[in-house]
């Protein structure tokens, strides 16, 4: 599977960034893309299934070494008994780590408003 990044942008159009193992130095620079629109603000959402539903989760981090998109884990399994039967949502217990190269995701710019 090629993993991929769909940029939307209104005044030039959208962009697709890749990342196919094939080609390291694409790879490379798709990954240093991501990690600089993190920093610049942009809502970069990755498709995740979960219970056999894709959806998809906003990634809270990039890490650039391994390419691959860090979002919260929300795994009911981790959370206390107590926690389950209190809580409306669930809070993030830690952090899933989800390979570029295997997934979807979109990116929003922070000036796209709301």
């Amino acid at each position: 599977m090629r993993g991929e990044l769909g940029v939307l942008n209104v005044g030039a159009g959208d962009t697709k960034l890749s990342f196919c193992a094939d080609d390291p130095a694409d790879v490379l620079r798709a990954a240093r893309v991501v990690r600089d629109m993190l920093r610049r603000g942009y809502a970069l959402l990755v498709e995740v299934e979960r219970d056999g539903q894709k959806r998809f989760e906003r990634a809270l981090d990039f890490d650039e070494t391994k390419s691959e998109y860090i979002i919260a884990d929300f795994d009911p399994a981790t959370y206390p008994e107590e926690d389950r039967e209190t809580s409306e949502a669930p809070r993030p217990r830690g952090r899933k780590s989800i390979p570029a190269a295997e997934t979807r995701a979109v990116a929003v710019a922070p000036t796209a408003g709301g």
